[in-house]
Formats: structure tokens, C-alpha cells, sequence
């Protein structure tokens, strides 16, 4: 909010220091996660592993890391990449990772609340926060689903459910301007109103074992560990790891330049791209796999029974399918109240953005064969729907293969497997449409109807492009 007492450069430092903590946890996420609850020993203790328990200590020699070597990004520095006890080195993945969330965390803020990429409109205290932190969970989220996904070709629902919590948390207290929003009158509200009921049904069949549920067998059944935790492996250790931290380093160089030297809106984006690729330069390639585990996926998804399981999800489809139909083709009056419009936007969101990639599953499948893609990228694109909102998600869709075939380029070139999840594409492009997704499709929509076009309800906009150039206020001398 740019009328705070506080100043920009120390909102700025905060938001900075905080994605690095942050960073700094989610690399406790992506490490225990998906092995939560294995029984493990700790100096003389035996127990489910949680997220807090056993402390943060070296995988080698088991030594307790003091809490002024843990300092986010520095702690890494001061220690060399190695272990004070016994020496074994410490990935820079680590570092990076921490570095990418800051430097997120950090265009953010530079984006919405000192370049005002906020629909063009000043966002108030209590809908600019509320918005804020449901932007802060969900890229963390994202984050955490990208490595996890990387790493082993699964995300844990836990993720997606916790941003789809947050944002339908965030109807009831946030700004309709800051975040998706519907009118409910509308063929989108309807859809989305028959759809969520549609959803409901579904899964209450499921629950009451009405409708059957597909791939029942372990490996296939979803590329999650909801149910059955993982085998705790080893943190990562590269040897390589200067190189990547080089890497690092010259990113955080550049858009620090750039942000002393740039307006507020080129120094955001830059800032923001910076710590995707921090975060991407530390995770990717996967390092905790070995290289036949591409393999290894390929032949889980290559199902005998594929098309026969398939068909079981596009039973569950029905009801949403038809009920948002039937909702879109009666007359149903439903109140213009602001928080159901934030709701009815968050919910809209959600059924575009699991629907497409649940659409692009069954149909690859029914294809091919084979299983087309991981059952848990449909609540992973739902949650970035609930968030970005109906027509954005669509950008991420289109984005996410775009970034991935850019990566999978630089694979072939260094001659490494080139099976890549496509959960970190998903994330990455999500994270990017927050900035540029709403004006490429206000783009877009002025060339289709030059003449009529909407006004422009983006969450961003460009560099020097007026707040909202088809408003009255804006034509004013």
C-alpha cells in the first residue's frame, strides 16, 4: 500500500529476508514431505519423521547444525558448502533455493504495492494484505510442488488443497479488485455455481463407493504420498555445487542492478524471473534421482488396464459437466454480494483450471494407452485457477509446455534424460501469470474485438501502459 509509513526499502529488505526463511523451510518441505511419518532414529530416539522433528543436523555425521550456521543463503557462504564436522558438502541447492523464494517474495511486493500492478488501482490496506498473502502461500506452495515434483515425479495433494483453502479463505476478506471475481448473473457465475455442485456430488459418490475409483493399484493410483509415505533417501549433495551457486550469484547481481536502475515495474518483472531461475538452477536437473528413473516412470504409467481406469474418472466428470451446463441454461437468481462474486470468481478458477488438465489426462490416455499425465497436476492447476482466476489459468496452460520445451532443450544439449515432470512448468508459468497473464489477455482481447474491447481487469500491467486505457478517468486531459 503505498500511502504506509513504512518506507520502500524496508519493506522491501523485509519481504526479502522473509522469502529467504521462508526458502530455507520449504527446503524441510521438499525433503521430508513426501516421506512424512517413516519411522526414523535421531540420536537414540525412535519416531515418525514430522517437519520439525529431528532437528536440522548433517545427513553424514549427524551433528546438530547451530543456528548461526542455518542463516538462510549466508549460513551456505560461510561454511564453504561443506559441513563444519565433517567436512561433506552441502548441496547449493539449498542456497538457491532460499535466494529464488526471497528474490520472489521481494517482486512481489515491488510488483503490487510500489509499481501498483494491482489492476491499476491502489490496493487498500485490508484487501491489498489479504491478497498478498494469499499470493505469498500460494507461490510458496508452488515452490514446494516443483521441487517435490522434480525430485520424484509426484506433488502431494497437502499442497494444492492448502492454496485452494487459503484463496476460498480470502472471499470473505479480501478486495474484489485483487482477486478473481465473477458476476454472479453471469454464464461464468452460473457454470461455476452448477459446476461446484456438480463437484460436490462427485465426490460424495466416490466417498459412498457409488463411483468406482480408478487405478486402484499403489504406483498409479496418483503420483501423490497422501497415503503412503516414501522411503526417507539422503538430502542432496552435489559435488558440483560452485558452479550453481555461481549461477546464483550473478542472477542476484543483475537484478540488483537492474532494480537500482530501472522503474519499479522492469525491476519487479526482472526480480521476478531472477528468482525463478535461482530456484530452477537449484533444482533442476533432478538431483536425487538416478538417470534410469526416467525409465522407471515411463514403464509405471505404460498400465495394461489404462483405458479401462480412465474411464472411471470421466464417470466422476459427469456431474460437474451437466450440472454446470443446466446451471448455465435455467434462469437462477443469485444475490450480486461482493464475497459471493470473489467466491464464484475462486471457484470458476478452480473447475477451468482442474478441468483442462483433467481433459488433457483422459484424452492422452484413451490415445496413447498409457497414463498422459499425473492425476495430481489436476489439483495443482486447479489451486493456480483458484488463485489467477478463469481466463489467466488458460495463460498458465499455454505457458507451462513453452517453459518446459525451453528446459528440455538445455537437457538435450547437455545430453541428460529429457522424462521431465511437468508439475515445476505448471508452477513456474503461474508464477509468471500473476505478473504478465491478465495483460496478455487484454491483449488478445483487443485484437479479436478492436472495437469493443473490455476494460482492463488485469491483476498487472505493462511498463507505461495506462491503469485501465477504455475508463473514463483515464480519457480525461
Amino acid at each position: 500500500m503505498p500511502d504506509m509509513e513504512f518506507p520502500l526499502w524496508l519493506m522491501s529488505g523485509f519481504l526479502f529476508v522473509l522469502g529467504c526463511c521462508v526458502g530455507s523451510f520449504l527446503n524441510v518441505v521438499i525433503w521430508r514431505l513426501p516421506a512424512l511419518g517413516t519411522i526414523v532414529t535421531f540420536k537414540n530416539r525412535t519416531g515418525p519423521l514430522t517437519l520439525s522433528w529431528p532437528p536440522s543436523h548433517c545427513p553424514m555425521c549427524h551433528n546438530a547444525i547451530a543456528w548461526y550456521r542455518n542463516i538462510p543463503v549466508l549460513g551456505w557462504l560461510m561454511l564453504r558448502g561443506k559441513c563444519s564436522s565433517c567436512q561433506a558438502p552441502i548441496s547449493a541447492r539449498y542456497p538457491l533455493v532460499e535466494l529464488g523464494t526471497g528474490l520472489i517474495y521481494l517482486a512481489l511486493y515491488l510488483g503490487f504495492f510500489d509499481a501498483h500492478w494491482s489492476h491499476g488501482a491502489t490496493p487498500d490496506f485490508r484487501g491489498g494484505v489479504v491478497a498478498m498473502i494469499l499470493y505469498l502461500v500460494f507461490v510458496s506452495c508452488l515452490l514446494a510442488a516443483s521441487a517435490i515434483d522434480a525430485d520424484f515425479f509426484i506433488i502431494p495433494l497437502r499442497l494444492p488443497y492448502l492454496v485452494m483453502a487459503v484463496a476460498l479463505v480470502s472471499c470473505i476478506f479480501g478486495a474484489p479488485k485483487m482477486l478473481p471475481s465473477v458476476v454472479p448473473s453471469s454464464i461464468g457465475g452460473k457454470l461455476a455455481f452448477g459446476g461446484t455442485l456438480g463437484l460436490l456430488l462427485s465426490n460424495a459418490l466416490l466417498f459412498l463407493k457409488v463411483l468406482p475409483r480408478s487405478f486402484a493399484t499403489p504406483h498409479v493410483a496418483a503420483d501423490n504420498v497422501d497415503n503412503v509415505p516414501l522411503p526417507l533417501i539422503p538430502p542432496p549433495t552435489l559435488q558440483k555445487s560452485w558452479p550453481q551457486i555461481a549461477a546464483g550469484f550473478i542472477i542476484a547481481v543483475i537484478v540488483l542492478l537492474v532494480w537500482m536502475l530501472c522503474w519499479a515495474t522492469t525491476a519487479a518483472l526482472v526480480t521476478m524471473v531472477g528468482g525463478m531461475l535461482a530456484f530452477l538452477i537449484g533444482v533442476l536437473p533432478r538431483p536425487m534421482l538416478a538417470p534410469d528413473d526416467s525409465q522407471v516412470v515411463l514403464d509405471e504409467s505404460a498400465d495394461v488396464n489404462a483405458r479401462r481406469e480412465i474411464s472411471k474418472e470421466i464417470l466422476f466428470l459427469l456431474p460437474p459437466i451437466c450440472l454446470a451446463i443446466l446451471a448455465a441454461a435455467i434462469p437462477i437468481a443469485l444475490p450480486a454480494l461482493p464475497w459471493l462474486e470473489r467466491l464464484l470468481g475462486v471457484l470458476l478458477g478452480l473447475l477451468v483450471g482442474g478441468g483442462m488438465i483433467w481433459v488433457i489426462r483422459i484424452l492422452g490416455t484413451l490415445v496413447v494407452g498409457r497414463v498422459a499425465m499425473g492425476a495430481a497436476d489436476a489439483p495443482l492447476m486447479a489451486a493456480i485457477g483458484a488463485v489467477v482466476g478463469g481466463p489467466a489459468v488458460i495463460v498458465v496452460f499455454f505457458l507451462a509446455p513453452i517453459l518446459g520445451l525451453a528446459w528440455a532443450v538445455v537437457l538435450k544439449f547437455q545430453g541428460k534424460p529429457n522424462i521431465l515432470p511437468y508439475g515445476p512448468w505448471l508452477s513456474m508459468a503461474a508464477i509468471l501469470t500473476l505478473f504478465i497473464g491478465n495483460p496478455i489477455i487484454h491483449w488478445y482481447a483487443k485484437q479479436l474485438f478492436p472495437a469493443n474491447a473490455p476494460p482492463h481487469q488485469s491483476s498487472v500491467m505493462w511498463p507505461g501502459e495506462p491503469a485501465n486505457p477504455f475508463s473514463a478517468a483515464n480519457s480525461k486531459p
